[in-house]
C-alpha cells in the first residue's frame, strides 16, 4: 500500500507494477491458502483462512463458500455458480452481492439452531476487519494507501470470481423427482489439474475432487 499509494519514490511504471503482482499474489497464492485454511476443521486454521479473506475485503467468501456454494453448487440457488452463458461481467456483481446475502442468512441461520450463548457474529468480524484492514492502509499512507489497499483488494476479489466463474460454467444439477438436487459429481466442475497451477494454488484446480470432499487436504485431491 505505501509502494503504490504513498511517498514511496516509485514512479508510475514501478507503482503499476508492484500493484499489479502484489494483486498476483493475493489472488493466485492468498487466495488458495485462505480456501484451504476455511475448509480445515481446527479452530484456529479456519479463524486464520477468514483472516485471509476478510484483509481483502471478501470476509464473506469464507461464509458463503461453505455453507452456500458447496451445498448448492451448479444451480440456480448458488449465485456463485454462472448462468449458462452469462459473461463474466455480469456474473461477478451479481455473485459478489450475491454470496454476501446468502452467507449472512446461513450464518444467522445457524446461530439460531445453535445452543448456547454465541460469540461474535461472523458478519461482525468481516466488516469491522475490513474497515481494520482500509485503516492500516491509511495509516501506513493516508488516503493513497487506502485506495491503493481497496484496488489491491478488488485485484484478488476478481480472480476468486474468476475462479469460481470458469470451475462451474455451462455446468448444471439436475432436479430429481422429489425435488431435490441430484448429487454434486466430477461433471459439476472443471479441472484444470497442470503440474505448474496445481503446484502454486494447492491442488484447487482438482475442483471436482474438492467438491466431492470438501474436507480433504489439498495434498491428498
Amino acid at each position: 500500500a505505501w509502494a503504490v499509494g504513498g511517498p514511496s519514490g516509485l514512479t508510475a511504471g514501478q507503482r503499476l507494477l508492484v500493484f499489479l503482482g502484489t494483486g498476483l499474489w493475493l489472488g493466485q497464492v492468498g487466495h488458495p491458502a485462505g480456501h484451504e485454511l476455511i475448509h480445515r476443521p481446527a479452530r484456529p486454521l479456519f479463524r486464520l483462512g477468514q483472516a485471509v479473506y476478510t484483509a481483502m475485503l471478501f470476509g464473506q467468501h469464507a461464509s458463503a463458500h461453505r455453507l452456500v456454494h458447496h451445498r448448492y453448487v451448479a444451480s440456480p440457488q448458488d449465485t456463485n455458480s454462472p448462468r449458462g452463458t452469462e459473461s463474466w461481467y455480469r456474473f461477478a456483481p451479481r455473485a459478489w452481492i450475491g454470496s454476501f446475502r446468502q452467507g449472512w442468512r446461513e450464518e444467522d441461520a445457524l446461530r439460531a439452531r445453535a445452543s448456547g450463548p454465541q460469540g461474535l457474529h461472523p458478519y461482525a468480524i468481516y466488516i469491522g476487519g475490513g474497515l481494520a484492514a482500509l485503516g492500516l492502509g491509511w495509516a501506513v499512507a493516508g488516503w493513497g494507501g487506502l485506495l491503493a489497499w481497496a484496488g489491491l483488494a478488488l485485484h484478488a476479489q476478481a480472480q476468486i470470481l474468476v475462479s469460481d466463474y470458469v470451475q462451474h460454467f455451462g455446468l448444471s444439477r439436475a432436479i430429481l423427482p422429489d425435488g431435490r438436487l441430484e448429487p454434486v459429481g466430477p461433471q459439476h466442475s472443471w479441472n484444470t489439474a497442470h503440474w505448474a497451477s496445481s503446484a502454486l494454488m494447492l491442488n484447487a484446480p482438482r475442483h471436482s475432487d474438492h467438491h466431492a470432499h470438501p474436507s480433504r487436504p489439498y495434498p491428498a485431491l
